[in-house]
């Protein structure tokens, strides 16, 4: 089904937002669009019945148009999972034809993103010989490319017409050249990655030509009608790539060629595109503004746009035509529907944390909504009305016992939320005092509000003790106590330590004489740590972090990592791997390799030690086997993040 008249959504909440727009010949019925990612729910080469429930369910929510996940264009792109679609292959499109006239089906237009990814591994394995414009190899992996000669090129491009062909044949409505990011269209196009003296490179017009044959390949294959855009980076984010106003000049000539129809603005390269929460609302915007002016074209922008008032002020702002969200539509495939309804504070938000759904583990999930991933899956999303109600007893309001509520009450019984302290978020609450993080705390909000809304009695300031305060008055309780943080060791060589939850709750101190810390990791390499690092950076400690693990910051999204330690680094931090703290006394810490022994003395005046934490679950313990059926769920059954948390309580809200 390919249907004439968008669906039409009211949009006096947000009118900009809900305007409609044309784009090449293509009718939109308002402003907002879905932007590629890759689900990873993909099976040699093509589409699960996953995948497709998965776009469905957030066309069923109304945005303009879904651009898919980018999917490769030729066999030397293919990675050796075949994780990737591959629309060059025949034997997928009955199911990008499935996915297409699902996401038809409720009026939204749907367009396939395409890309070859040239030099860059994305952290699979492949059977061919990484490709691009020249042989320098990516920072990001192991195997120098393939120099292409001039054949292979004309292979290449003829691909991405004939991929964009079977793409049309299928019932999408346009395709998107995925020129951004360093992969092979922006490997031509950027100095950064293109050496080449010949007509693909040697000057900022001859980078063009790659990119321009592939535009005349796609429309020769696939007409005047169908809708042509380009994504790409304003700016590559890296030494000697590609800036603003290099990718202005690149948006002018592509708009005077008349071949294109829109453009995708991001910013970033490979690990460094998604931006978490330490990064600015509409990271990408003003950028897009300056793009918007130089080419006229209708310009898509996303990165950091979770909120219909963001993304309002944006269209207001003249910095683009129409708004992309990826991550927002994974926390929420009800985004749109709710932003047209006026319902804005129940979106549920992205909060930026990159761990879930840049995990693949092993394919998209979302931390803060355990049904992305899952919506084939009983259990999950939408709460079904229980045969029968319960009174039902949830002892701790942090992330876990907050979401069994929600889910619990939505499914008609009669929920009471028990919370020891005087307000709800348990210990994440913590994690918005990390500098540059306090946006996190925005899922605690929504929270709290959803199970208000659902008339949960909430009584803060209550501790549950044993069954006598629980018998007679609840048929189940679910236990969702949390942990806390372990004690550092009383012994007399650990007094000067400092255990590091006291810098998450009572801030960093002002540095001493030295102004030399030193920070103790556990070897997890996780926020627990390293936000506390910079909690101490931007008091004004110069820091030391020591860590028995054999690489620095392990444990954190990959796309976290890099600007951490450059923020890091601006503060003149230090690092320590495979190492321990030995011993230790004031103005000192021995530092000790674990391959070696050998002991390093480093001065400083504040010792500060990861801990860990230990689960808070001795309520689960004297009620477990009693008269009250009983649950324990998230931290108090082991300490993990919230994405464990949440998903338990999810999962026992529906099986109440």
């Amino acid at each position: 089904m390919n249907p004439t008249i968008p669906i039409s959504i009211s949009g006096r909440h947000h009118p900009r937002l809900f305007e409609p727009l044309t784009v090449g010949k293509l009718r939109l019925a308002n402003r907002l669009v879905m932007l590629p990612h890759g689900t990873s729910m993909v099976h040699d080469g093509g589409l699960t019945d996953e995948d497709i429930a998965y776009y469905e369910a957030r066309a069923r929510s109304g945005p303009a148009m879904l651009i898919t996940g980018a999917a490769v264009v030729h066999r030397t792109s293919a990675i050796r999972s075949r994780k990737l679609v591959e629309p060059y292959n025949d034997a997928v499109l009955d199911g990008l034809r499935k996915r297409a006239d699902a996401v038809h089906a409720h009026g939204v237009r749907i367009v396939g993103q395409i890309v070859h990814l040239g030099r860059e591994l994305i952290g699979g394995e492949f059977d061919n010989a990484p490709l691009a414009p020249s042989p320098l190899r990516s920072p990001r992996d192991p195997f120098a490319p393939h120099e292409l000669d001039t054949e292979q090129i004309a292979e290449l491009v003829e691909s991405f017409g004939a991929s964009a062909a079977n793409l049309k044949r299928t019932g999408h409505d346009g395709v998107e050249i995925h020129g951004a990011h360093g992969y092979l269209v922006g490997q031509f196009l950027s100095p950064a990655t293109n050496r080449r003296s010949d007509a693909y490179g040697g000057d900022a017009e001859r980078r063009l030509r790659f990119l321009r044959e592939v535009n005349a390949s796609i429309r020769r294959h696939c007409g005047d009608d169908f809708l042509l855009g380009l994504r790409l980076s304003a700016d590559e984010e890296i030494a000697d790539g590609m800036g603003v106003a290099d990718t202005a000049k690149i948006s002018r000539a592509i708009g005077d060629d008349g071949m294109t129809d829109y453009l995708s603005i991001t910013l970033g390269t490979r690990g460094l595109y998604v931006k978490d929460a330490t990064a600015p609302e509409a990271t990408a915007a003003r950028y897009a503004g300056i793009v918007r002016d130089a080419c006229g074209l209708p310009i898509v922008v996303g990165q950091r746009i979770t909120t219909p008032q963001v993304a309002e002020q944006v269209l207001e702002a003249g910095q683009a035509d129409l708004i992309g969200m990826a991550r927002s539509f994974i926390a929420d495939p009800d985004w749109v529907r709710k932003a047209a309804a006026g319902e804005a504070q129940r979106i549920r938000p992205c909060i930026g944390l990159n761990q879930d759904c840049r995990a693949f583990a092993p394919h998209l999930h979302c931390a803060v909504n355990p049904a992305a991933g899952r919506e084939s899956q009983p259990g999950f999303g939408k709460p079904r009305r229980a045969a029968g109600t319960r009174r039902v007893a949830v002892v701790g309001a942090g992330p876990a016992g907050l979401e069994a509520s929600r889910v619990a009450a939505a499914r008609g019984h009669d929920v009471t939320l028990f919370e020891a302290t005087d307000g709800v978020g348990g210990q994440f609450i913590y994690s918005a005092a990390i500098p540059r993080r306090g946006e996190v705390k925005r899922i605690i909000d929504w929270l709290y509000g959803e199970v208000r809304r659902q008339r949960v009695r909430i009584e803060l300031s209550t501790r549950i003790a044993g069954s006598a305060d629980l018998e007679g008055r609840f048929d189940a309780v679910v236990v969702a106590t949390g942990a806390v943080a372990r004690p550092v060791e009383e012994t007399p060589e650990m007094r000067s330590v400092v255990p590091w939850f006291d810098i998450l709750a009572n801030g960093a101190p002002a540095p001493g004489a030295t102004g030399r810390a030193v920070l103790i990791d556990d070897g997890v390499g996780f926020w627990f740590t390293y936000g506390v690092a910079e909690a101490l950076a931007k008091a004004g400690w110069r820091l030391t972090i020591a860590t028995p693990s054999a690489c620095i910051a392990g444990g954190m999204p990959a796309e976290s990592t890099g600007p951490l330690l450059a923020r890091l680094g601006q503060a003149g931090t230090t690092y320590r791997v495979l190492t321990e703290l030995e011993s230790c006394e004031p103005g000192m810490a021995r530092l000790m390799n674990v391959t070696s022994g050998a002991s390093e003395d480093v001065a400083c005046d504040l010792i500060v030690l990861q801990t860990g934490r230990r689960s808070v679950d001795e309520l689960y313990g004297r009620l477990r086997g009693g008269a009250i059926e009983a649950h324990a769920i998230g931290d108090c059954v082991a300490p993990r993040r919230i994405s464990h948390a949440i998903f338990e309580g999810h999962r026992i809200g529906h099986a109440l």
